[in-house]
């Protein structure tokens, strides 16, 4: 099977549900407390870094651009929180979706003017990683992420989510609002995707094999 992304700090384990410190700020930034809005934002905005980075690459010239898009969309879209998730999962899930947005924007540019898509040079799992690890690694988050503009929405984002950004199952679970045998399933489904597109490029062909 292919090895796909453990990260260099992976989010820790899900433990009891515990109420969400941020929520009260959440309703005041909702309500019109520009102070709110303004701490909140500060709060959140590391996780949304954080997407922006793994999706599109650290290095990308646009990062900070993705990133302040990603922001506006979270702040948008707190008037629709129902509280399925914890409000950091949540910024992190509207960032995910408007970063792979951009990247699909991106590639589509690219493919127009003739350019290839090109491996972030920051796309190691870990450091200090043995260098078999670090080139399977880097596969598997570039193959992760061209196979995300291609699956259906449910399943690039439980892929995105666990493969890209090492969120645990049951932390998708949540930040999806979908039941977790549901989230397994759909992984399922990409994980089968992303190694049946490996298979199909010779070039990568041969990693594929080496680390069934």
């Amino acid at each position: 099977m292919l090895r796909v992304l453990p990260t260099r700090s992976a989010p820790p384990q899900p433990g009891p549900r515990a109420e969400d410190e941020l929520l009260p700020l959440a309703h005041a930034a909702v309500d019109g407390d520009v102070t709110a809005l303004r701490t909140l934002l500060t709060t959140v905005t590391p996780n949304i870094l954080r997407v922006v980075r793994r999706v599109i690459g650290g290095s990308h010239p646009d990062v900070e651009d993705v990133a302040q898009e990603c922001a506006v969309e979270f702040v948008n879209a707190l008037r629709r929180f129902r509280g399925e998730s914890s409000i950091r999962h949540f910024a992190a899930r509207v960032a995910l979706r408007t970063a792979m947005n951009a990247r699909r924007r991106q590639r589509a540019a690219k493919r127009n003017h003739g350019l290839a898509d090109e491996l972030e040079a920051d796309e190691a799992a870990c450091e200090g990683a043995a260098p078999d690890a670090l080139v399977a690694s880097r596969v598997g988050v570039r193959l992760a992420r061209e196979l995300c503009d291609a699956l259906p929405p449910p399943q690039a984002e439980a892929l995105a989510l666990h493969c890209v950004l090492g969120y645990t199952m049951s932390e998708v679970a949540a930040i999806c609002g979908a039941p977790l045998e549901t989230v397994r399933s759909r992984l399922r489904t990409a994980k089968a995707a992303l190694v049946a597109h490996a298979l199909a490029d010779p070039r990568l062909r041969d990693l594929v094999e080496e680390t069934a």
